[in-house]
């Protein structure tokens, strides 16, 4: 698959670029609040070509600062420093999408050495890309060129950039990040060494309080690990607890209803399901689901089927999903979707299914993708979906791996897939439709690499916005930290390489993860490398006081998820998370004390809200399961 999959126009954009990684690094000096402060007037407008190829006209759609007569900017490119300058903003300006135009005296903060002088121009940012203009008398500007040096104030797209401006003039305190900001605590702690296949290492939550466990997947004998919060040692517990699984898929969640969590588990055999008793510890028994199992199990998920207080599964196969019930006395009952119209072999190999309210009606979804494609079925209710619809979503060749996330904090989840091409982030527009989007994402287009095998979601740095960390086959693992609105920039401080850290991580892993496991309110990181060997990576946070508001939906709960909780501060939205009792929980950094409101609605229900202090530490908060009106 094309990682790009651009059409020539974007390859002929590209090519002004390619000359320097540069083009994208994030300058420090001048950011987008130095950028709206530094204009006169901002404007939101429309690029139509005029009577000749270097005649463009800029109709007015909106003022966004400073105050103008003029409804039409004439745009004048005969005067551009050479003539591939001039085609590319003739291509930019040709996909008809909204500009944006800044007009100001713009220079760098000053430093020792002086600095540059004000300049009275104007920037045009369309499509993702900026052009400099000069002039501007009875409202003429001429162009000079296409500015790649601004694409370290900004690297992404057009509207996510308007969104950027609206949040820096409506905030009194406004925070656009060049840099991540943390860095690691001490050392890396090895914490295992395990023989034969790591499948996976996730934070879990067993006993619904907050505490996470480290939980492995692990083809010779799953582990759990528990984390002493003042000494930060892993102890393995997996034999105290009796938990005897073989995971080559997994799925957490109360199947037996008993307000516990508990393990379903595919050998490569069968599935067994692993019910935490009172105590405690497991009690596994076979599950007899021979026939959901007849394409295979390329992965498990748990969900709300309807069945009240018990978790359902869904089994991801070869071809089409399996959702199962459970009922009463260990009763289940297996139900295929599926989807007319749809030819699986073209769409090639699948991955696990991914499980979240895509469409935001407050029920979850489930988008089945593959190599080529995929299937998304949409919730109606809980355990009932709509036959399926193709989808742009697309996994990627070879060994691949996705999750979801809001990354542009509209409230929509996002799907990011990494695969051996390289990345794609496929940002979600509403109504089942999915945009790929890493070319106008930041340092994450260029910074990224081929070959990541496994990608999750975090906030490592607790300010509010969602942050990547890439697991790849053959090279260290890669974290990205979000500037606002699918902006990111690569965090230079907690790279293992450039840090150098830990050497062996250059050979690639088998699973990554982010959680809080000495519960300190910072995100840690722990990796599972290709020679078994499992490392932590403690978040430096020596004053404790690192801020936010983790919201759970809790185990002993009737609904048993996921459901979409979005954080607020003010007016700006913090994005969605997608939350599951035990396994996933939302995570609202705060830089500083205040208040995080958080935004929810379960099935058939509306929208719930709480407001939430944030002083020093972590909040925790447990989602109410309030129903109807």
């Amino acid at each position: 698959m094309n990682r790009y999959r651009c059409l020539t126009v974007l390859a002929t954009i590209a090519a002004l670029f390619c000359a320097t990684e540069a083009r994208a690094m994030i300058n420090p000096n001048f950011t987008p609040i130095d950028l709206v402060k530094q204009a006169e007037l901002i404007l939101s407008v429309d690029l139509q070509q005029g009577k000749s190829k270097d005649e463009y006209s800029a109709t007015v759609r909106e003022t966004l600062k400073g105050k103008t007569e003029l409804k039409v900017l004439r745009l004048d490119l005969s005067n551009a420093k050479n003539k591939e300058n001039a085609n590319a903003l003739r291509e930019l300006a040709a996909g008809a999408k909204p500009a944006l135009f800044f007009v100001g005296e713009f220079a760098e903060e000053r430093n020792a050495q002086g600095g540059e002088a004000p300049q009275r121009r104007s920037f045009l940012h369309v499509s993702g890309q900026w052009a400099e203009f000069s002039g501007g008398q009875a409202g003429l500007w001429l162009l000079k060129g296409i500015d790649d040096k601004s694409q370290g104030v900004w690297a992404g797209g057009t509207d996510m950039l308007r969104r950027c401006v609206d949040y820096i003039l409506q905030d009194d305190d406004p925070e656009v990040p060049v840099k991540d900001g943390v860095a690691w605590s001490g050392g890396p702690q090895k914490i295992a060494t395990l023989a034969g296949k790591i499948r996976a290492v996730r934070p879990i939550d067993l006993a619904g309080e907050g505490r996470l466990l480290l939980y492995v997947a692990h083809d010779a004998g799953d582990r759990l690990l528990a984390c002493d919060a003042k000494t930060r040692k892993f102890t393995d517990v997996t034999a105290t607890r009796r938990l005897a699984a073989k995971s080559r898929a997994f799925a957490w969640g109360d199947f037996d209803g008993n307000g516990r969590l508990d393990l379903i588990s595919f050998d490569g055999q069968g599935l067994s399901l692993h019910a935490q008793q009172a105590d405690g510890t497991f009690k596994a028994r076979p599950l007899e689901l021979t026939e959901a199992l007849a394409g295979g199990c390329t992965g498990l998920s748990a969900l709300d089927c309807g069945s009240k207080g018990r978790a359902g599964l869904l089994i991801s196969t070869n071809s089409w999903p399996v959702l199962v019930s459970f009922a009463a006395g260990g009763k289940s009952s297996a139900t295929t979707l599926s989807a007319s119209g749809i030819d699986l072999k073209k769409l090639g190999k699948t991955g696990p299914c991914l499980v979240a309210d895509f469409d935001g009606s407050g029920v979850a979804d489930i988008l089945a993708p593959f190599c080529a494609g995929s299937v998304l079925f949409r919730g109606h209710a809980p355990g009932k979906f709509a036959p399926g619809v193709a989808c742009a979503v697309q996994l990627g060749a070879g060994p691949s791996g996705a999750c979801v996330a809001d990354f542009d904090g509209d409230g929509r989840f996002d799907v990011l897939c990494v695969n051996s091409d390289g990345v794609t982030l496929w940002q979600n527009e509403g109504g089942g439709k999915f945009a790929e989007t890493l070319r106008l994402s930041g340092e994450i287009e260029y910074r990224s690499k081929s070959g990541g095998i496994e990608c999750q979601v975090g906030d490592i740095n607790n300010d509010g916005r969602q942050d990547a960390l890439i697991a790849y086959a053959a090279m260290t693992p890669q974290l990205f930290f979000n500037r606002g609105f699918r902006s990111f920039g690569h965090a230079h401080t907690l790279d293992l390489g450039e840090q150098h850290l830990l050497e062996v991580a250059e050979q690639g892993q088998q699973s990554a993860c982010l959680g809080d496991f000495d519960g300190d309110g910072a995100q840690d990181m722990v990796l599972a490398l290709n020679n078994g060997e499992i490392w932590a990576f403690f978040r430096e946070n020596d004053d404790h006081e690192a801020r936010s508001v983790v919201a759970a939906l809790p185990v002993t709960g009737q609904y048993k998820g996921p459901v979409a909780v979005t954080g607020w501060m003010g007016k700006r939205c913090l994005g969605a998370w997608n939350v599951l009792p035990g396994v996933s929980q939302a995570f609202f950094g705060r830089m500083d004390a205040g208040a995080v409101t958080l935004k929810w609605r379960l099935p058939g229900g509306k929208e719930q809200q709480r407001e939430v202090v944030v002083e020093k530490a972590t909040v925790r908060v447990e989602i109410k399961q309030r129903y109807g009106p």
